[in-house]
């Protein structure tokens, strides 16, 4: 079996307080497609306390990795006084002098931006406390067999032509779901696309408000060599399972991108 990372080879940010609504809509409003000519993936925005006014882009570090050049762009969304909504492709920095402005975890596929500049548009991102660490993760239950959802962009595929990502449900696919720091990643039982990748797995939290629980990284697919007598060929057989990190890795990485700049500024 093979595991295959799901940015899309071929090709995101700011922040306001969320607007009332269910749990999905919260998570699908901090959700947003990232994009290069060379790689698509998907990010969510992140805001730690009020004392901090900067955005935190979370994606899977392979998306920022893949992605040539020094910018990048997200799609946003504006709110029309109508109650539809208008796109809003906005470039955002990803390297300064070829050098990464993300911070990557130090083991784990999963990278942070710090973004300082106001965005063009006012944007909804969740408080940090909507990222699951071990403790939300057992008082949610969650388990094998347990219901998630996940918001992503499969095959650069857009819900709509003002951007906004593509709900789908799984399951927790594997056993043992915790401990978090024996067991890094889980499987998720839902199609898996290019694409995918930093996309969030989500569930409703005890709050009511959503509770991410990962961030998918990879699909699991059979590799099958076939070789004839003129001819050889490599047959790849999707078994229909995303690869999750724990969210606990993302909380760890945010925290340390907020540190490194505070390191810089003084």
């Amino acid at each position: 079996m093979k595991k295959v990372v799901l940015t899309l080879l071929v090709g995101a940010f700011t922040c306001a307080i969320a607007r009332a609504g269910d749990f999905a809509t919260e998570m699908l409003d901090a959700t947003f497609k990232l994009f290069h000519a060379d790689s698509t993936g998907t990010c969510v925005l992140v805001r730690r306390d009020a004392a901090d006014q900067s955005l935190y882009l979370v994606t899977a570090a392979h998306v920022l990795e893949r992605t040539k050049g020094d910018t990048a762009i997200v799609v946003l969304r504006e709110r029309r006084a109508d109650g539809s909504y208008q796109r809003r492709d906005h470039t955002i920095a990803i390297r300064r002098d070829g050098k990464p402005l993300w911070v990557r975890h130090e083991t784990e596929d999963i990278a942070v931006i710090r973004l300082v500049d106001p965005t063009p548009v006012a944007v909804n991102a969740l408080p940090l406390a909507a990222i699951a660490d071990e403790a939300g993760l057992t008082a949610a239950k969650l388990h094998i067999c347990s219901s998630i959802f996940v918001l992503t962009y499969p095959q650069r595929f857009e819900a709509n032509d003002a951007g906004f990502a593509v709900a789908r449900q799984g399951i927790i696919a594997s056993h043992p779901f915790l401990p978090v720091r024996q067991h890094h990643t889980y499987y998720a039982d839902f199609t898996t696309f290019a694409g995918d990748s930093g996309g969030p797995a989500f569930v409703a939290g005890t709050n009511g408000h959503p509770l991410i629980v990962g961030i998918v990284l990879a699909q699991m697919r059979h590799d099958e060599r076939v070789t004839m007598e003129y001819e050889e060929r490599t047959i790849h057989h999707p078994l229909g399972l995303g690869t999750v990190l724990h969210a606990q890795f993302v909380r760890d990485t945010i925290d340390q991108a907020a540190k490194k700049d505070d390191a810089r500024s003084k």
